[in-house]
């Protein structure tokens, strides 16, 4: 099948993009994980954000554009006529999409530019107290505004580059057991299911065309589905 733009990954920016472009280019998000908004909802990425999951399950729900969840992208080659060949594969088997072009949204390319990620945790003080100022290295805690009888945090810590998330969590777990004791009382609730990554806002190309605008790059859901918009505006007006 060929499409007119091929969009990596159901982020925030890709919603945006779809959203501009969709009755106007033939679209199709593909995304590896059956998560979307999976950079900001399952990273835990700011506070309140975390719980909108069913709001944008809706929101990608209701485009036009073709959306594939929990499919990779096996490889990408140049066809002879200039479009870009994407061999598909999940769990009914491999396929081959065609496009004239294609971003990429995720924060996984090389050229995404990666100043650095977190694996986050959401925290919970059953009393309603207030966060506790600790110096924990390589741990930051960012509070949350309180609106029930208990308090939240999100508990961010840094990892390399390389670290896995399966190896972060098993770290964070160790150095949560070795907390700071003013944080005595406060409990892990969740763990993120993927990285919050830190990385170069705007457009990106490769010298064979590629867009990358990595959606994880933008403060919250709004700025990076609105860098979706305006990048959608652009394609549209070439």
């Amino acid at each position: 099948m060929r499409y007119d733009l091929v969009i990596i990954g159901a982020t925030t920016a890709a919603l945006g993009l779809a959203k501009t472009v969709q009755s106007s280019l033939k679209t199709l998000i593909v995304n590896k994980t059956e998560m979307v908004a999976y950079e900001f909802v399952n990273a835990f990425q700011q506070p309140e954000v975390y719980a909108r999951g069913a709001f944008f399950y809706k929101e990608f729900r209701e485009l036009t554009a073709d959306v594939l969840l929990g499919t990779e992208v096996a490889g990408i080659t140049r066809s002879p006529d200039g479009d870009y060949v994407l061999e598909l594969y999940n769990t009914a088997g491999f396929q081959t999409v065609k496009a004239s072009q294609m971003v990429d949204t995720t924060a996984e390319a090389p050229e995404a530019s990666l100043q650095g990620k977190t694996l986050n945790a959401l925290l919970i003080q059953q009393q309603g107290n207030p966060v506790p100022d600790v110096e924990w290295e390589g741990v930051a805690l960012v509070p949350e505004t309180r609106t029930q009888a208990y308090s939240t945090a999100i508990l961010k810590l840094s990892c390399p580059e390389a670290e896995t998330v399966a190896a972060a969590r098993h770290r964070l777990i160790e150095s949560w057991l070795a907390r700071p004791k003013t944080l005595g009382e406060w409990k892990i609730a969740a763990i993120a299911f993927t990285f919050e990554h830190i990385a170069v806002q705007g457009e990106l190309k490769a010298d064979d065309g590629r867009r990358f605008l990595v959606s994880a790059a933008y403060a919250g859901p709004a700025e990076s589905e609105e860098a979706g918009i305006q990048l959608g505006r652009s394609l549209l007006a070439c």
